[in-house]
């Protein structure tokens, strides 16, 4: 009877079946992140949990300059990697591949979205961001090399926004700039993004 007991114990702690998670954290292919931290996970509607720690501000001016929130950054003598901009240090800026200001929907005036995430899909691969304190995203220069189409969406529980046209590759300066196209002014293609 030891025996059978004992081999019995042994096939129960062999055997794990792994930890059960909950719908808030299961870690899934959106989770982790770029701008300020990693996402605790994705959910069953794909959304993903807005951060307490938001991505990194990114000043115009100094430490405690304006966010310059809602304007064009990837253009000349600003983002646009082809012709940076400098910092009053003489600093060049980081060049952009996609960038933009994601705003909370329903506020007037327009209200920063903190630490929501972006994501961008082409083929197999996603980048993501996490917006600032200003409500403002990025993704590196070169981000995605070469051509391509791309979708993208704006998400923090239990909300996802998807862009409704796709990303592509090439179009100049201010293309893959979402205030490029997202602004208040009058005349704008797409009102801004919001969330």
């Amino acid at each position: 009877m030891r025996i059978v007991l004992l081999l019995t114990s042994l096939l129960f702690a062999a055997c794990t079946v792994g930890e059960v998670g909950t719908a808030n954290n299961t870690g899934g292919p959106d989770a982790g992140g770029g701008g300020g931290g990693s996402n605790s996970g994705s959910n069953a509607n794909g959304c993903v949990d807005r951060l307490a720690i938001p991505g990194e501000f990114h000043p115009h001016g100094g430490p405690n300059g304006p966010s310059n929130a809602g304007m064009n950054c990837i253009a000349a003598n600003c983002h646009l990697n082809s012709q940076l901009g400098k910092g009053p240090d003489g600093t060049p800026a980081p060049g952009y591949q996609f960038a933009g200001t994601l705003y909370k929907a329903g506020t007037t005036p327009l209200q920063p979205n903190v630490g929501a995430t972006i994501r961008i899909k082409s083929g197999s691969k996603t980048l993501t961001t996490v917006t600032d304190t200003a409500g403002n995203f990025n993704f590196a220069a070169g981000s995605l090399p070469g051509t391509f189409t791309a979708t993208t969406d704006a998400t923090a529980c239990p909300s996802v926004t998807p862009m409704v046209t796709q990303l592509v590759s090439g179009g100049g300066a201010g293309a893959n700039s979402c205030n490029f196209c997202h602004t208040t002014s009058a005349g704008a293609q797409a009102p801004p993004v919001t969330l």
